[in-house]
């Protein structure tokens, strides 16, 4: 299971938007639109809240090199902090001790979304979306050496550096 790999996980929350003072802060505030224009990366955000806005929610700083992952409108989009961050509750945020055991779920997770894993998991109603309770549950299989994980890390990472630069480069 996914909550065997990470060693805190858990949703953000919301500062009440209709309080002024709870915005427009030094704390960056991961958005789905932060995530969906994402590379895989969140360097900063859009949005920001105050040190009154995290207090008075449950919001939490998640640190730099965490994995968050959206449960609610771009259900399965997923980003590695590059920056501490706060989320909303449409997040379902992973801190790990290990960045190769990360790097390896960040793959895994990636593949979930790009084969539409998480469709048979999201509930429907207003908007479709996946639960704290789901996430922690998915089905995850670690190789049983250390050292396969970090070639496979490291490999995968290796082509991600690759196709960003390919990106990055003028097609003319």
């Amino acid at each position: 299971m996914l909550s065997e790999l990470y060693i805190k996980g858990g949703s953000g929350g919301t500062p009440k938007s209709t309080n002024k003072d709870f915005y427009d802060g030094d704390i960056p505030f991961l958005g789905i639109s932060d995530i969906t224009n994402s590379n895989g990366f969140i360097d900063d955000t859009e949005k920001h809240i105050s040190d009154k806005g995290l207090k008075n929610s449950a919001a939490w700083i998640v640190p730099k090199g965490s994995i968050s992952l959206a449960m609610y409108a771009s259900v399965g989009k997923l980003a590695i902090l590059n920056t501490d961050v706060s989320t909303s509750q449409a997040f379902y945020n992973m801190v790990f001790d290990d960045v190769d055991i990360r790097d390896f779920v960040y793959q895994r997770l990636c593949k979930a979304n790009e084969l539409g894993e998480w469709n048979i998991l999201i509930s429907t109603g207003t908007q479709a979306n996946l639960n704290a309770g789901k996430v922690k549950n998915f089905e995850i299989t670690l190789p049983t050496e250390k050292d396969e994980i970090e070639k496979i890390a490291r490999f995968f990472k290796s082509v991600d550096s690759l196709i960003a630069l390919h990106q990055r480069k003028p097609l003319w």
